[in-house]
C-alpha cells in the first residue's frame, strides 16, 4: 500500500518537528524533508486543524508540535489528511435478507478495518522517535504494535 503524497509529506513534517523539537520555518522543513514549501503550507494547515501542530507567525516564526510526540500516533496524522485508510461501511439495510456469505464479507471487512485503526493508533511519534535515539530498529518498533494487536485480537476471539 501506498499513501498519499500528502500523507508522507505530513508524517515528515511531524517527525522533524518532533526530532527537532523546537520552532522550525516552513524554509527549513521544505528544504531538509524535500517538500515542496508551498505545499507544506498547505499541509500545514490541516495538521494545525488537527491540533497536531502549532504554527506561530513573525520573523521568528514557523511550525512547532502542539502536543508531546507521545500524544501524536500515526493514525492522527493519517486522519488529519482524511486517508484513504478510513472507510465509511453502509451500514447493512434493516428488514433485507443478507446472506451468510455477505454477512461474513462485511464482518471480516469491518474487523480487517479495525485491527488496521487499532495498529496505527498504538504507534505513537515518541516510539519512532525512541528507535532513532535508542539505535533500535523502526522494525522493531512496528513489530512490537503488531504483536500486541495480535494478542488483542487472539484475547477476542476466545
Amino acid at each position: 500500500m501506498k499513501l498519499k503524497a500528502s500523507v508522507d509529506y505530513g508524517v515528515r513534517a511531524i517527525m522533524y518537528l518532533a526530532v527537532k523539537g523546537t520552532t522550525c520555518s516552513s524554509r527549513e522543513i521544505s528544504e531538509e524533508m524535500s517538500v515542496p514549501r508551498d505545499y507544506l503550507i498547505q499541509l500545514a494547515l490541516r495538521l494545525r486543524n488537527a491540533g497536531l501542530i502549532k504554527a506561530r507567525p513573525g520573523k521568528n516564526g514557523g511550525y512547532v508540535l502542539a502536543k508531546d510526540p507521545s500524544e501524536i500516533t500515526i493514525a492522527n496524522i493519517l486522519d488529519a489528511f482524511d486517508n484513504d485508510l478510513k472507510h465509511v461501511r453502509q451500514p447493512m439495510k434493516k428488514g433485507r435478507k443478507v446472506s451468510d456469505s455477505a454477512a461474513a464479507v462485511r464482518a471480516m471487512h469491518g474487523m480487517l478495518a479495525d485491527s488496521l485503526d487499532q495498529y496505527m493508533n498504538s504507534i505513537t511519534v515518541q516510539d519512532l522517535l525512541k528507535a532513532l535515539d535508542d539505535d533500535e530498529p523502526v522494525e522493531e518498533v512496528m513489530a512490537d504494535a503488531f504483536e500486541a494487536e495480535a494478542a488483542r485480537l487472539r484475547a477476542k476471539a476466545k
